[in-house]
């Protein structure tokens, strides 16, 4: 027994020792809090403990730095297979009046996948699109039996339309490689390219017109032969919350054979990041 206590006054002793010629600090990590235990110079010194609330991890939050979600509005195009905005006679209906063709989009959910730190990522996530395409003249969209789609013109002296559009709503989702220059946001250039994919929920035309100071409306919800599954191509640039993106049908807008072959493209901006 006499043995054991000197064995531990000699430890201890030692302990004390080294302490008084030294100084150290210990970290102690319980949860998101860091106790610093620092040990003093002299024994005339004081030991300190310090405890932080909050432990700065850059693994904490793995959407920091990404620039998906949020509210984006575009205005639309279409282009014809060679890449042309010029219709050709079987397709002049689909002349846009571009200041009534806009793409509403509500980026409402993301996740990041993240290669190195959150330089660069991969994104991933879900949101709507709503599409109008402002229809520059007086026709009126109809179908054949499903299997076609075109239109028929409207005399002006019949009904002059002041508003014809035809609006189409999709579910989306993006698979996006992003990279950022800067962990800091308010020093971050970001640039992001990738795909997105589409499924059309819904579509409808819709028309106004006034008829002896009377004003009229016609609205026709129907499928309009729109491709069902859509895929873009998608790029997005900025400089910490502002952001431009376009994309780029790789699918027509309408089915093959049921309609004109012609490929959306949007150009717009993020009004609202999330």
């Amino acid at each position: 027994m006499k043995t054991l206590s000197m064995t531990i006054a000699a430890i201890l002793t030692s302990f004390i020792g080294f302490a008084q010629t030294e100084s150290d600090t210990t970290n102690i990590m319980l949860g998101d809090k860091q106790i610093l235990v620092i040990e003093p110079k002299s024994t005339n010194d004081t030991l300190n403990l310090s405890v932080n609330d909050t432990v700065v991890d850059d693994s904490d939050d793995k959407n920091t730095l990404t620039h998906w979600d949020g509210i984006d509005v575009g205005v639309n195009m279409l282009l014809t297979k060679s890449g042309s905005m010029t219709m050709d006679s079987a397709s002049q209906w689909l002349d846009l009046d571009y200041s009534r063709s806009f793409s509403w989009r509500f980026n409402i959910f993301e996740e990041k996948i993240r290669f190195y730190k959150d330089y660069v990522g991969l994104i991933v996530g879900a949101g709507l699109t709503y599409n109008s395409y402002g229809l520059k003249n007086n026709v009126r969209v109809q179908t054949v039996d499903s299997s076609a789609t075109y239109a028929v013109t409207i005399p002006d002296s019949i009904m002059d339309f002041s508003k014809n559009k035809l609006r189409a709503s999709y579910v989306n989702v993006p698979l996006i490689l992003e990279i950022n220059t800067s962990k800091d946001n308010d020093k971050c250039f970001h640039i992001a390219a990738g795909v997105i994919g589409g499924w059309k929920m819904g579509s409808i035309t819709k028309q106004k017109w006034e008829n002896g100071g009377e004003k009229n409306e016609y609205r026709n919800k129907a499928d309009y032969n729109l491709s069902p599954f859509t895929l873009d191509a998608t790029a997005r640039v900025g400089y910490r919350n502002f952001t431009v993106f376009a994309t780029y049908g790789l699918t027509p807008l309408f089915q093959k054979d049921k309609g004109p072959e012609v490929y959306p493209v949007t150009v717009g901006l993020q009004l609202v990041p999330f």
